[in-house]
């Protein structure tokens, strides 16, 4: 009687040490990203960590590889870049398909939308970007475009700086980031980007 009895404190042990119905990658997520992007992956404001849900897995994983090889987060001045960049090291390609696999089945989180609305002029200056993230911000993976819809604000216009300052998209490998650094050079400035991110805000990405 005792043997059996220990024999299922075994079994149990094992079951509750066991990721039973977990899916690919949630393990290497909630290790390596929960603590800043949150268990839902709706981000954090206070470790300038983004909104992931919604995004795709083909862009998921781009960006994680981007990070992994140094086009991504090699510049000093961009802090969040490279954290990302050293926790992205560690992975292998399997980890990496995995992990962006399991990120973008996570439910969408959007962030609160903005109290005002940008008005004709923001739809004015997103009118630039429609031909690649689409009419709603839901954006296109064939032309390398997130969805941009549901993303927080802040981070948004954080992204648009690095790109019109070159900490984001200066490398020869990141064609689409090339073509996000020539955009964002052309906006005239920062209250035009405050703009642009406020209509975006307001979109539904459908």
């Amino acid at each position: 009687m005792n043997k059996s009895v220990a024999a299922l404190g075994l079994v149990l042990a094992h079951l509750c040490n066991t990721s039973w119905g977990s899916e690919p990658g949630q393990d290497l997520f909630e290790q390596r990203c929960v603590g800043c992007h949150m268990i839902n992956g709706a981000g954090s404001e206070a470790v300038k960590a983004p909104n992931l849900t919604g995004l795709s897995q083909a862009y998921l994983q781009r960006q994680l590889q981007h990070f992994r090889a140094d086009v991504r987060g090699d510049d000093a001045r961009d802090a969040e870049g490279q954290m990302m960049r050293a926790m992205a090291t560690s992975l292998g390609d399997d980890e990496i398909k995995q992990l962006s696999q399991y990120v973008s089945s996570l439910p969408r989180q959007p962030a609160p939308k903005p109290e005002r609305s940008a008005g004709f002029t923001g739809r004015g200056l997103y009118s630039g970007c429609t031909s690649c993230h689409g009419a709603q911000a839901e954006g296109f993976d064939e032309l390398g475009a997130p969805r941009l819809a549901g993303q927080h604000g802040w981070y948004l216009k954080a992204q648009l700086l690095k790109f019109r300052a070159g900490l984001r998209g200066a490398h020869a490998d990141d064609k689409f980031g090339q073509q996000m650094r020539a955009m964002a050079s052309a906006i005239r400035d920062d209250a035009a980007i405050d703009t642009l991110v406020s209509h975006i805000g307001s979109l539904v990405g459908e």
